[in-house]
């Protein structure tokens, strides 16, 4: 068994304000606040091996808090909205390859707690990326409310973790660039199909011209999944919006193959 996994992505604590009222009293507090690190990993494990490691948790209240920690599925729609499905089944699921310890603690306020899992890839499976999520909920404290000095929330952090095994190929392709929106900025719309049986991420550049030929600017396309066998659109947005008339889009995009994908596009912006 391997401590520490290959290609394991560290990150800072993310803070969380749990945002899900499910009863009421006097409060005390309104929100509560944890954070995780990292709010990813990926591993890549032959067939038939393991791999544990640790996420950490911090309780950033200001009391204490109880936690408990589950797998679940998770898919990601075409809009790239993530969906939590629990236990319904996915093809390209490691939920159940994964065992977590401790899955019910408390912590204090301030305090700092390692919750360790362990990835176990059956034998028989075909090469491919798999992914799941751990998730991280906070229980509300009923004896509390009951109390009358606290309201009860409910709050989760759900860390992605993600499998490689065998050598899966990277298969997929830029279907189109669109002028669109993004939390109503300007953006580029990237339409993506990935069409092999592992996970990619998305990296390079866009270039934007005048009708002339001259240069207004360039911006990286952002680090963004797409799951195997899915189809997603992802969302670059313009580092300045564009003045009315007529424009060439230029994308150069790495999604991992041996040769880096290009578009040219046409794109006219109207008053």
């Amino acid at each position: 068994m391997a401590m520490r996994g290959m290609n394991r992505l560290k990150g800072g604590f993310t803070a969380l304000v749990a945002g899900f009222v499910l009863g009421a009293a006097t409060p005390a507090r309104g929100q509560i606040y944890f954070g995780i690190s990292p709010i990813r990993a990926e591993h890549k494990i032959r067939p038939g091996g393991s791999l544990t490691d640790v996420f950490m948790i911090r309780n950033n209240d200001t009391g204490p808090i109880r936690i408990k920690v589950y797998c679940e599925n998770w898919t990601i729609s075409e809009d790239g909205t993530a969906s939590f499905i629990g236990a319904t089944p996915t093809t390209y699921s490691s939920k159940d390859w994964i065992i977590v310890n401790p899955q019910d603690f408390r912590m204090a306020p301030g305090e700092t707690k390692s919750v360790r899992y362990t990835v176990t890839v059956p034998p028989d499976t075909a090469p491919g990326g798999y992914h799941a999520a751990i998730s991280f909920e906070t229980v509300p404290d009923a004896a509390g409310a009951q109390a009358g000095n606290r309201m009860l929330f409910s709050g989760k952090i759900a860390a992605a973790v993600y499998v490689l095994t065998g050598d899966p190929a990277v298969e997929g392709d830029l279907l189109d660039l669109t002028l669109g929106t993004k939390n109503d900025t300007p953006a580029l719309v990237l339409a993506l199909s990935n069409t092999g049986h592992t996970h990619f991420r998305t990296k390079g550049v866009i270039r934007i011209f005048s009708a002339a030929g001259d240069k207004i600017f360039d911006f990286d396309i952002p680090d963004d999944i797409v799951l195997p066998e899915s189809r997603k659109n992802v969302s670059c947005p313009l580092p300045r919006p564009l003045e009315p008339g007529t424009y060439r889009a230029v994308c150069e995009l790495d999604i991992g193959r041996v040769e880096i994908i290009e578009m040219e596009k046409t794109i006219e912006v109207e008053k």
